[in-house]
């Protein structure tokens, strides 16, 4: 599917996000190819991204999480991968070097990337 959620409402969202739940099982995947992953996150398990005609990640949420940690920072931090500037400081990817384990913020993971963000795609492609 592609852009699937674009123009619709709140309420046919979360209808969408219902049939395509509804539908998914061990032996079907479903492709969706969107940049409003908010609108699908909680259906997605695993991450492609394509950029300048290049497949630069494919990986599960669960294997990117292991690698990396998405946060608030403060604005005065330079201990990070990427990081945006908002209000309240810096959304930012950092390197999990504790094991601990943060929901991935897709967004800011493709912002990253699409940056050309060297550092976190070797950090990211880089086997265990």
């Amino acid at each position: 599917m592609d852009e699937p959620t674009n123009g619709l409402d709140i309420p046919s969202k979360a209808q969408f996000r219902k049939v395509v739940a509804s539908a998914l099982t061990d032996e079907r995947c479903i492709i969706i190819s969107t940049h409003q992953v908010r609108d699908l996150d909680n259906l997605i398990d695993t991450v492609v991204v394509l950029h300048n005609q290049q497949i630069v990640l494919a990986q599960s949420l669960d294997e990117i999480a292991d690698k990396v940690n998405f946060s608030l920072i403060p604005t005065n931090s330079t201990d990070y991968l990427y990081a945006e500037e908002n209000i309240a400081g810096l959304n930012a990817i950092t390197q999990n070097t504790d094991g601990s384990y943060t929901k991935v913020d897709m967004e800011l993971l493709f912002n990253a990337i699409c940056s050309n963000n060297k550092s976190l795609l070797d950090l990211l492609n880089a086997s265990k």
